[in-house]
């Protein structure tokens, strides 16, 4: 099936929405009900959200935060505010209740950075929300999403493709938030690019469509998914990432449930479906319909791909699904997918020269997976500085391409710094093998350790499944220690599911580590659960863990009672009537 035409604006997409009947939008609760909303009428909704905004106010250019859950709410309130002219920004909801502090200081953070005039969230969300707009100045109104709907539709505002069409937030683990300036022109060029390189699909392809478990705050999820579905069209179903964390394997029988083609997710849920998805749960299921497995937006461990692969197989998993790709908020979403139709291509590379050289030569040490080649119009080099390396070098992923932001709102320093003759340093590293790009680890994470590079990850998965710890919480990190340079320390969060003593623990750390890098880490240290600092997106903050722990601030969740809740609720009310006085003098 030939690709749609391209559009210059997102008010052009939804246009062609408004005779789409039979496929839309579906969310699915916890208890597996489902509500379906076409496309017609979804274009409908976000004109009257459009109209709403604009009598409460919004004009074309407007920063507009909203904090929403997966709902169709969301869909009113991001599309209609860009109807409206806006430019909206997704932030995320309150998760980790045990750590508010962090999560109002984050917020406040970002809606200062783009000077937001306007916030829409739900009733749900704002009794917790006072505190992160506290202090806010440029905040002039908050708005319910769910009066969106009743608005008269409103004009549709004329806006410039190269304008911005939303603000995103990079998930990275430093304080001062990034936000990356996403254009219609970058949008809706990586959407075509992501679509011609998916290969062949028919119309009951799009009937079918996807599954989104992703947040929506989330590129992966708002482009992926969400923006994906409106311009191909094809329906998408979408569960809260809330009810995946509890429920995985509820995730895949709603994939069998619609015969679901296309579910993107990051590397560690297909782990814990391996951890947590019972064989009971899975009568039924049927897996076949699923050929576009894309796992990307986090390292990708081999062993727990092949796992995957091997254990979902029984339910009509093909191996040749699961697809590792690359990609960031910055070039919109895509930069490299792996062949359709093809196994993940694994190639094991010598550690000593990975680690002393910066050389990829075929050996034994450190196994790697393909994420493929870059996206037809996108260019990429892998660089050292200013000079292009060779194929099988080590270096900074570059790209260039009409997908690629022109820089961070309200940060030229970052955005020079990021941004050179229209390449873009992705801060990434990874090397080129026979025509296809390999990640070997983050640049500002790098450990450096008498005169050998470790990626934290090549540390980490060699403590995966390590009895006593849980699964994907433990951060390897890099600190001077003096008169002694830099040395490895490795923070690890302890499963207390487990019994195993914790001086065990530590020194299967350490067995691990000297057996598979000749390295002994300088201290190894056993945290409670939820200690490490996470992004929006569930990353961990490697750099933010290890600047608390050397600070003596890495501190775990606190207990969430009842009336630790109760008082949250208090003081966010409290800010809200902050808030309104400051609302009325603005107005008197």
């Amino acid at each position: 099936m030939k690709l749609p035409e391209r559009v210059a604006t997102v008010a052009e997409m939804v246009a062609r929405l408004e005779d789409v009947t039979h496929k839309g939008a579906r969310f699915v609760d916890a208890a597996g009900r489902d509500e379906f909303f076409p496309y017609s009428a979804v274009a409908r909704r976000a004109r009257s959200a459009a109209g709403a905004l604009q009598a409460a106010g919004v004009k074309p250019g407007d920063r507009v935060g909203v904090v929403l859950p997966t709902s169709i709410q969301f869909f009113d309130s991001f599309l209609g505010i860009q109807l409206a002219g806006g430019i909206p920004a997704a932030l995320y909801p309150p998760i980790r209740l045990g750590k508010l502090d962090e999560y109002f200081a984050r917020i406040r953070r970002m809606l200062t950075k783009i000077g937001a005039r306007f916030l829409i969230t739900d009733s749900r969300v704002r009794r917790l929300l006072g505190q992160a707009v506290d202090g806010v100045s440029s905040i002039e109104n908050v708005i319910d999403a769910g009066t969106l709907e009743s608005g008269a539709p409103g004009k549709i505002a004329a806006v410039d493709p190269d304008s911005p069409a939303f603000l995103q937030f990079s998930s990275g683990s430093t304080v001062e938030p990034k936000a990356v300036m996403v254009s219609h022109t970058n949008l809706v060029e990586n959407l075509m690019m992501m679509l011609s390189s998916l290969g062949e699909y028919s119309e009951e392809d799009f009937l079918t469509g996807g599954v989104c478990w992703l947040p929506l705050y989330h590129d992966m999820g708002l482009l992926g998914c969400l923006y994906l579905g409106l311009f191909s069209p094809g329906t998408v179903t979408y569960i809260g990432p809330e009810t995946f964390i509890a429920r995985p394997a509820l995730w895949l029988k709603t994939i069998s449930r619609y015969k679901a083609v296309i579910s993107p997710a990051p590397h560690f849920a297909y782990g814990l479906c391996l951890k947590k998805v019972k064989d009971a749960e899975m009568q039924g299921v049927d897996l076949s319909s699923w050929r576009y497995a894309l796992n990307g937006a986090e390292p990708i461990d081999v062993p727990t791909m092949e796992a995957f692969c091997d254990r979902f197989a029984q339910w009509g998993f093909r191996r040749e699904a699961l697809s590792p790709v690359y990609g960031l908020a910055e070039a919109g979403l895509g930069v490299s997918f792996s062949e359709t139709g093809r196994a993940p291509l694994v190639t094991e590379f010598d550690r000593d020269a990975l680690s002393r050289h910066k050389h990829a030569v075929p050996g034994k040490g450190r196994q790697l997976p393909s994420v493929g080649k870059p996206l037809p119009g996108l260019a990429l080099k892998i660089r050292d500085g200013k000079t292009d390396l060779p194929e099988g070098q080590v270096g900074r992923i570059c790209v260039k391409g009409p997908s690629i932001t022109k820089g961070y709102y309200g940060d030229p320093e970052l955005t020079a710094s990021m941004i050179h003759d229209g390449w873009l340093d992705t801060g990434d590293l990874g090397f080129l093998h026979d025509g296809e790009l390999y990640i070997t680890g983050r640049a500002k994470d790098l450990i450096i350790i008498r005169g050998r590079n470790y990626a934290p990850h090549e540390v980490e998965e060699l403590l995966l499944n390590l009895d006593g710890l849980r699964t994907g919480c433990t951060v390897a990190a890099g600190t001077m220690v003096e008169g002694a340079g830099e040395e490895l320390i490795v923070l690890a969060e302890k499963d207390l599911m487990s019994d195993r003593p914790t001086d065990e623990i530590v020194a299967e750390i350490q067995s691990r580590i000297l057996s598979g890098l000749s390295l002994s880490p300088y201290d190894v240290v056993i945290l409670p659960p939820g200690t490490l600092p996470r992004t929006s997106s569930g990353k961990l903050r490697r750099s933010a863990a290890l600047e608390q722990f050397l600070a003596g601030t890495l501190a775990p969740p606190e207990k969430v009672t009842t009336l630790k809740l109760l008082k949250e609720v208090g003081k966010s009310q409290l800010a809200w009537a902050k808030f309104a006085l400051r609302k009325n003098e603005r107005g008197a």
